[in-house]
């Protein structure tokens, strides 16, 4: 049997990939990486995509292989465990290429969280870690979209997967040491998917400073953002680049009724200004002619400073069970999850909280949560009076 390429393969060929496919499905694990810019535009745009299986990488060169669609066999569910580190980005890069998703993604980010590393561990200090290797980091920002692409380029590129299966293969071994092998595989499989399109009618409810403005108001900032939301796809361009939240939050709360109303308005674009001008003050017109009866309703406020005290309960309450599992508490109980929780817990009801919790964590802290939000009883009567507004 002959022995697998222990080299770099540079392939700026549909024929040379269609070769090397096989390689790349017998793959135990894929390691996987792209390089993208995404400097002035919505979508990333990807620059090179590359595999690795231990014994050597493969440099895919999207600029130069218009049709990606063979490497389908590889990402997508029928391909191998794919293993990647911080994949987010990666996913979004990668998810196109796919027509059923990208099948099963470790990400070894999420195993150095899990084994007490940190949260957000770059790839280079986690090399540097777990199998004392350090690699340069010096062309991460790079115009990945030139060519041709530098040698520096290349090799750097290549280091990205070239050690990702051994740390990977270590990593595992650490969390099987602790029983955390299938919580692990469980986070992976809830984290390393894409998010839910942004909905463009109700993204201004994810405004900061929504819960400031009057149903009139809040009318106008669900005109401005849905229009943002639309352009900024249609255009490919950052929705900070037409029009940032400050600006937002002043024109639905200004009005404006013509081009001379912007002025003073801060961190409008000059240029979203002169160009869309007249279409904004359409949509501000329209959204200040509506009839009482189609306005938005007031978004609650903030819960109350006092709030943190059920926060800070619950963290103390679930240090137990993060102990026993000998998982951090920060990665067990994350403020975000915190968040959902408590809201639903004063809006609806506890129930309502409870059921927030998601998948591997729902049976290891529900009870625990539960508890310290029925201590919390009239406190979280007293915060829903608070955020319950007209």
């Amino acid at each position: 049997m002959t022995e697998p390429v222990s080299e770099t393969i540079y392939l700026d060929s549909a024929q040379g990939l269609q070769a090397t496919l096989p390689r790349w499905q017998n793959a135990q694990p894929l390691a996987l990486d792209t390089e993208f810019i995404r400097v002035d535009t919505f979508y990333p745009k990807i620059g090179l995509i590359q595999l690795g299986d231990g014994q050597g990488e493969a440099l895919v060169d999207p600029v130069a292989i218009s049709d990606l669609s063979m490497l389908d066999a590889v990402l997508g569910p029928q391909g191998p465990l794919k293993v990647l580190h911080a994949c987010s980005e990666d996913l979004e890069v990668l998810t196109p290429l796919t027509a059923q998703g990208l099948g099963t993604i470790h990400d070894t980010q999420i195993a150095l969280a899990m084994l007490g590393e940190g949260l957000q561990v770059g790839y280079q200090k986690a090399l540097q870690l777990i199998l004392d290797i350090e690699i340069p980091k010096d062309a991460s920002r790079t115009d990945w979209l030139q060519r041709p692409l530098t040698q520096h380029q290349l090799d750097y590129a290549a280091l990205d997967v070239r050690h990702l299966p051994a740390l990977y293969a270590e990593l595992m071994q650490r969390l099987q040491a602790r029983g955390l092998a299938s919580i692990y595989a469980a986070e992976c499989a809830e984290v390393c998917r894409l998010p839910q399109p942004v909905n463009a009618e109700t993204c201004y409810q994810e405004h900061g400073n929504a819960w400031r403005l009057s149903p009139r108001e809040l009318a106008v900032l669900q005109a401005l953002m849905a229009w943002r939301e639309q352009e900024a796809v249609a255009r490919d361009v950052p929705r900070g680049h037409l029009l940032k939240p400050l600006s937002l939050f002043e024109l639905a709360r200004r009005q404006p009724r013509s081009a001379a109303d912007f002025q003073g308005i801060p961190e409008l674009n000059p240029r979203v200004a002169r160009r869309d001008g007249a279409e904004l003050l359409a949509l501000v017109a329209a959204a200040r002619a509506l009839p009482e009866t189609a306005l938005p309703s007031r978004l609650s406020p903030p819960l109350p400073r006092e709030a943190s005290s059920v926060y800070d309960a619950l963290k103390q309450g679930l240090a137990d069970v993060a102990q026993t599992l000998q998982l951090p508490l920060d990665v067990l109980w994350r403020k975000r999850l915190a968040d959902k929780v408590v809201l639903a817990a004063v809006d609806h009801d506890i129930a309502a909280g409870i059921a927030q919790i998601p998948g591997w964590r729902a049976p290891l802290l529900s009870l625990s949560v539960e508890q310290v939000l029925l201590s919390y009883r009239d406190e979280l009567a007293q915060w829903s009076r608070v955020r319950k507004v007209s």
